[in-house]
């Protein structure tokens, strides 16, 4: 595997845990000010993963809190490399870079309309302020992380606007 292959992965799955970890202590926190932490892994776990039908809003199941980890981290660490290949090519290609904006904001309704067909119980914990603040704050934060490490997007920004042609480079 090249270097630059492997530092691609490294960077895409750095972006995505930073996303993971944003939005895990936001639902950590809001667990805490309920009085029931850990609650949103578990009743995520037992619904989506467990397929568990009567998801419990009450108790935390340490089980389905693990599997929810192993596919949260997953599920950011594929979106993590998707944005870091996204910054690299763009870097290249003002057609990326136009597409870089869709894809953030496809990232961060996603959870919501998954929110939206799933089960009665767990719905309710997941107003659409607290889903969009959350993934709004993780996006942000892999934003700034992929920004301040691809200094040759920032200037492709700044030379070629979006939708532009891009400039002949030798």
């Amino acid at each position: 595997m090249a270097v630059s292959e492997r530092s691609l992965i490294r960077e895409g799955l750095l972006t995505g845990l930073i996303g993971a970890a944003v939005v895990a202590l936001f639902y950590l926190g809001i667990d805490l000010v309920r009085g029931a932490p850990m609650l949103t892994p578990s009743a995520l776990g037992e619904a989506f993963v467990l397929r568990d039908g009567t998801a419990s809003t009450d108790a935390v199941n340490l089980t389905a809190v693990a599997v929810y980890t192993v596919v949260h981290l997953l599920s950011f660490a594929a979106f993590g490399l998707l944005v870091a290949w996204l910054a690299r090519t763009g870097e290249n290609s003002s057609l990326v870079r136009y597409a870089i904006f869709p894809v953030i904001l496809a990232f961060i309704i996603f959870f919501w309309g998954v929110l939206a067909v799933a089960d009665e119980s767990t719905r309710g914990l997941f107003p659409i302020g607290s889903v969009l603040a959350a993934n709004i704050l993780a996006a942000a934060a892999m934003g700034y992380y992929v920004w301040r490490h691809h200094p040759a997007l920032r200037t492709a920004f700044h030379e070629s606007p979006l939708g532009a042609s891009d400039p002949v480079r030798e």
